[in-house]
């Protein structure tokens, strides 16, 4: 009987079973995973990163400090969701969620206006964080 620790080459630095890895996919005729020219992780890793950010910002940016409840727990909700379907992607690099995370940039572009949030630090956040999530997720999704 095996199981998933059995199965594993502990003996092996991680650096060179991922190359031996690589070695193996070529050999087969397929294309390795990993290492590909014009993969999207790098663009997957920002949208997480900005996600990152978008929950963190609550904190420099004082949106509590300001009262706004509000803008705190769109851009937390948000943040978190995006952080969780971008970790998906990047597990699962074919997995089809690029429509969610568009159409949660789309919110935090239109959050301003809906939740009337005036033009104050978490308006600019919000545009600037919901552009890069949207460039990125497009560049991500084109490949």
């Amino acid at each position: 009987m095996t199981s998933f620790i059995s199965d594993q080459d502990f003996t092996t630095p991680a650096h060179i079973r991922v190359t031996l890895d690589d070695v193996k996919h070529e050999d087969r005729g397929r294309e390795p995973r990993r290492g590909q020219p014009g993969s999207a992780a790098p663009f997957h890793s920002m949208v997480l990163l900005a996600a990152v950010w978008l929950v963190v910002s609550a904190v420099p940016i004082g949106y509590l400090g300001a009262g706004r409840y509000d803008v705190f727990w769109s851009d937390a909700v948000v943040g978190i969701t995006i952080a969780i379907i971008t970790t998906i992607r990047l597990l699962h690099p074919l997995a089809p969620f690029a429509w969610v995370i568009g159409g949660l940039a789309g919110w935090l572009l239109a959050a301003p206006l809906v939740l009337q949030y005036g033009w104050s630090a978490a308006t600019a956040n919000d545009l600037i964080v919901g552009v890069l999530i949207l460039a990125c997720t497009l560049l991500g999704a084109a490949d």
